[in-house]
């Protein structure tokens, strides 16, 4: 029997295969059709002013570029008898003016870019976690259960959350990610060789989840 690829999307977790393989998370864009119309229509009465692009890249930054941004890399940097610098670089957004003008002279543009996203992942996606499991099953009805707890009730600063799948978990509530927006990728093995351990070694080195690597 071959390795089997299946799509799961959050109520339907527990549907998962109860074999070994990889997995990964991903999120589903969502710009709702209240806030396409809101955009939309401020940017248009503020049109050709500076205030149309703060209204377009607020709704950018918002409702997609938030999601997908990087936790910051603690950076150091020396050299031989020189002073040592040391600190946090933030991951700035992406949002390219060129697209905030264009999207500011014509606002309607909006929706085809809603439209698209709304069906780009996975084939368009990075993922947001990557992992591997003896039962499939299980681990992610683990995730699911600690990303429901976090959201709900657990501290967003705590830094004692270390271990990969209560890391996963907590920056998917920190950054407020809708859990129905979520959905996950499964590759059951047939067997349990250890192959998931090493397939997982490699797709989280190629393809760099955004919230979490092994």
């Amino acid at each position: 029997m071959s390795n089997q690829i299946q799509k799961h999307f959050w109520a339907d977790v527990s549907d998962a295969p109860d074999a070994p393989g990889v997995y990964a998370w991903y999120y589903n864009p969502e710009i709702t059709d209240f806030d396409l119309d809101k955009t939309i229509q401020l940017a248009e009465m503020a049109a050709g002013s500076e205030e149309a692009e703060k209204i377009i890249r607020e709704t950018l930054e918002q409702r997609v570029f938030q999601y997908f941004r990087e936790e910051p890399y603690t950076a150091s940097i020396s050299g031989p008898l020189k002073p040592v610098y040391a600190g946090s670089l933030e991951h700035k957004s992406g949002i390219s003016s060129s697209l905030v003008s264009r999207l500011a002279a014509n606002p309607k543009r909006l929706s085809n870019i809603r439209d698209a996203l709304s069906q780009s992942a996975p084939l368009f996606a990075s993922p947001l976690y990557i992992g591997m499991a003896s039962i499939l099953k299980r681990r992610l009805a683990r995730h699911k259960s600690l990303i429901e707890q976090f959201r709900s009730s657990v501290s967003l600063d705590s830094n004692e959350n270390e271990e990969s799948d209560a890391g996963f978990a907590l920056q998917v509530a920190k950054r407020k990610i809708p859990p129905e927006r979520l959905f996950v990728i499964t590759c059951s093995m047939p067997s349990s060789d250890g192959a998931a351990i090493d397939i997982e070694n490699i797709l989280n080195r190629i393809y760099y989840p955004i919230l979490g690597r092994n």
